[in-house]
Order: structure tokens, then sequence, then C-alpha cells
């Protein structure tokens, strides 16, 4: 038992050897070797910052709900809309933070597209946040459906006096 179980073992090893082959490590042809350095990253686009929330201003208050019931938050929010392009929408203030948030907007043509101020965000980013829509003194905004994902719900808010 003991010779078939060698002769077993050389068998294997006889096989290995030959699918090795008797020559070194060779490496693949048509490559270059790594450099030393990693090539360096792209220049940082410019930053563009948003407009600060001052100067005069209009205040568009929560009139009705659009397509759907809203929830109380959304009840009692209000839009601020800066003349230098700067607008924030207003919650109350509750156990989850202040209920602000703040973004730029441009209007033209009773339209007005919203980019909402997140980490990182500039105004160069597309303007797809929300869209409203002016039509007397009513301000009609309809979110983007990631928006709608994070809660914004659609609604009419009419102009404050």
């Amino acid at each position: 038992m003991n010779t078939t179980v060698h002769r077993g073992v050389v068998v294997v090893l006889l096989v290995l050897l030959a699918a090795c082959g008797g020559s070194g490590p060779i490496s693949p042809t048509g490559t270059t070797p790594p450099s030393s350095s990693p090539p360096p990253p792209p220049p940082p686009s410019p930053r563009i910052d948003f407009p600060p929330l001052s100067g005069p201003s209009r205040t568009f208050i929560f009139d009705r709900e659009l397509s759907y019931r809203v929830r109380d938050y959304t009840r009692k929010s209000r839009f601020v809309l800066y003349d230098n392009g700067a607008f924030e929408l207003q919650y109350p203030a509750s156990e989850y933070g202040p209920g602000l948030y703040r973004g730029a907007y441009r209007a033209a043509n009773g339209i007005v597209m919203f980019l909402f101020e997140f980490q990182g965000r500039s105004v160069d980013t597309p303007w797809n946040d929300a869209t409203g829509t002016r039509s007397g003194d009513s301000l009609t905004v309809q979110y983007a459906e990631s928006m709608q994902h994070a809660d914004f719900e659609n609604a009419v808010y009419v102009l404050m006096p």
C-alpha cells in the first residue's frame, strides 16, 4: 500500500511540475510598469455660493394642497423669496431641527426654478429640485421626485399682504 501511495504522490508532483513549466514568472506583454506616483486629481470646479438671505423679499404662505392631502408641517410652511435670488422654505421648529431650507431661485415668465442648498452643492448644480408657477398672487410649487421621496410636498402658496 505504501508503494501505491508513494507512486500516486510522485505522479501528482510530476503533473504539477509539468503544468508549471521550468521558467520563472513572466509578465504580460504590452504593459507598462506602474508609475511611482498617482495621476494628479482634476482641478476642483469653482464653487459658486448661494446668495445671502437678505434684502427685500416676498413671503408666500401655504394656501392649499395641490393633488393629495399634505402633512401638518406643510400646512404651516411658507416660502420667502428674496429679490437677490435667495429663498428660504420655513417650517415650524420641531424636535427635528429649526425647520429651514434655503437655496437659490431663478424666475422668468412666471416660472420659478428652485435649487436647495445642501452640503457640497453650488448654484452650478442642475436646477431640478422644484418648479414654481406664478399666477397672480399664488405660487404653485411642485417638487422633483427625489425631493418628494424626502417628504417635500407639492402645494399652492399665496402672497402674504
